[in-house]
């Protein structure tokens, strides 16, 4: 069998340290993205902090705002803010029972079936999906914030 190859494989580093315009041979400028110490580097982004304190978002998946909802320059620290985190799992005695017959309720041994996913909302009494929040869109398809905004309920 074929060992499977990594992406490194099919490309190369180039070693550019400085590049001259042939116009001006007085002119050069350095292209290499490497510092003088060999190290990356750093570039300072402006508008967004540089740690994001997990303690300040809202983990209930039925009160918590939607990724789309906060700053571009935020969606991607915000979501490894949750992805660091894992999902929001309540395990109660007993959760609330519906109201339509058969009347069901929520089971905590669902957490043990999809660990890495499944989270419930104590709010809502409701189940949500971690991926889908955390990659969800503004403009979804027709039903598909079952698993994000409004909570699954059976």
């Amino acid at each position: 069998m074929k060992k499977s190859s990594t992406i490194d494989a099919f490309f190369k580093r180039k070693n550019v340290e400085t590049s001259c315009s042939t116009e001006q041979s007085n002119t050069c400028t350095n292209l290499n993205p490497l510092s003088s110490d060999g190290n990356l580097t750093k570039v300072r982004r402006t508008g967004v902090s540089e740690s994001f304190d997990i303690s300040l978002l809202e983990r209930d998946p039925g009160l918590r705002k939607q990724i789309w909802q906060y700053h571009v320059n935020m969606q991607n620290e915000i979501r490894r803010a949750y992805i660091k985190a894992g999902p929001y799992q309540v395990v109660l005695t007993e959760y609330p029972r519906s109201e339509k017959v058969p009347r069901r309720s929520f089971q905590a041994s669902w957490f043990k079936q999809f660990p890495s996913w499944l989270e419930y909302s104590p709010s809502k009494d409701a189940a949500f999906c971690l991926p889908y929040f955390l990659f969800h869109k503004e403009n979804g398809l027709f039903g598909s914030n079952a698993f994000t905004i409004d909570g699954f309920q059976n």
